[in-house]
């Protein structure tokens, strides 16, 4: 059953991410939405949308947007009337930062209380990787009962949002060892690497296991659990230090011929890699990281550690070690049940192209650097 939620909440992902349409519906209070995503709107959606629904759309824009355009008073999602006289450049202006675009005149904005089911829509978008921000119409001729027929007789995927809210742990626990190699690098011979695949098809992660036996020294094994960063550890960015601390932490665990390094498919704080760019296009502006990601629409950091905490239990490792400067991440993986029992610090120097970026991480985002 959990496999089937998965891969249904994978196919609507797909679907909004080629620009596609799909009906969310809740249960609970009986509403039936149809959803596309804000920055893949053309000339006709508008009109598309109102004449399946009977309804008209809204713009439905995350807590950090709607505050990033001044709607300020909400504590969580809005919805916004979208004027007749409104063109495609005025509604993804409210959405996403546009140049040379001003932002429309606003008359109101209805809070999340109004719609319920906004939340898990913008949920929705950012398991997308997509703007948490979308085109939103209620089906109001069509009943919570028969909601599933119609959108199948309309070629629609349907998904619920008790789906949408539990997919990501449901997800992480359908994680399998697909296959195990060793692969020797430059610190070391003794590394092997083992690829975790969801059985819906979805983001892949990895671990690199150290050692040559492969099995810990003691009961508290050093570990990294580091998040995909293409720029930094790829292409050695100097933006950031993501590429300084992974291989510092592979030189640490080649040293000490144990460890394990959990690298999880989560670019850009899992915002995505074009999302990242987008943020850094604003950088360029003068923003630091966490006001772009949130002017973005996004929070300062939207990673879910569940995946590691099913990588570890699967490697039957209780206790941890943990490299990181971040004492969220060590906060995170506590209220998921991991022991972790040392935070091991990585220190970094800066240059003049991350200096501003590490000052941010520390005072913004807590990191002890």
């Amino acid at each position: 059953m959990n496999n089937i939620l998965t891969v249904k909440i994978e196919r609507a992902i797909s679907e909004l991410r080629r620009g596609g349409k799909l009906v969310v519906s809740d249960n609970n209070s009986g509403t039936s939405v149809l959803l596309l995503a804000s920055e893949l709107i053309e000339s006709h959606s508008i009109d598309e949308l109102s004449k399946l629904g009977l309804s008209r759309p809204v713009i439905i824009l995350s807590k950090n947007r709607s505050k990033a355009i001044g709607i300020n008073g909400t504590d969580g999602p809005c919805s916004i009337l979208i004027k007749k006289n409104w063109d495609i450049n005025d509604i993804l202006s409210l959405c996403m930062p546009l140049a040379n675009h001003k932002i429309p005149k606003i008359d109101g904005a209805l809070p999340e209380s109004c719609y319920g089911i906004v939340s898990s829509c913008i949920l929705l978008l950012r398991q997308s990787r997509l703007l948490p921000a979308g085109l939103m119409a209620i089906i109001s001729n069509v009943t919570v009962e028969q909601i599933n027929k119609w959108a199948f007789e309309k070629n629609l995927i349907h998904v619920d949002t008790s789906d949408i809210k539990s997919y990501e742990k449901v997800n992480a626990n359908s994680l399998f060892m697909s296959v195990k190699a060793k692969v020797p690098i430059l610190h070391t011979e003794n590394c092997e690497i083992i690829i975790f695949r969801p059985k819906d098809g979805g983001n892949e992660h990895f671990c690199l296991v150290f050692g040559k036996n492969r099995t810990l020294k003691s009961d508290q094994a050093l570990v990294r659990i580091h998040s995909q960063c293409i720029t930094g550890d790829v292409l050695d960015s100097l933006k950031c230090d993501c590429g300084q601390q992974l291989k510092q932490s592979i030189k640490l665990m080649a040293k000490a011929d144990e460890g394990i390094l959990i690298y999880l498919a989560q670019e850009g704080r899992d915002i995505g890699l074009l999302n990242k760019l987008r943020a850094y296009s604003l950088q360029e502006n003068g923003m630091d990281t966490v006001e772009a990601n949130e002017d973005l629409g996004f929070n300062d950091d939207e990673r879910l550690y569940y995946p590691a905490k099913e990588i570890l239990g699967q490697l039957k490792i209780k206790n941890v070690k943990l490299i990181t400067n971040n004492p969220k991440k060590v906060e995170h993986l506590k209220n998921l049940g991991i022991n972790v029992v040392e935070r091991v610090p990585i220190k970094i120097v800066p240059n003049k192209h991350n200096k501003k970026y590490l000052e941010t991480k520390s005072k913004k985002s807590g990191h002890i650097l």
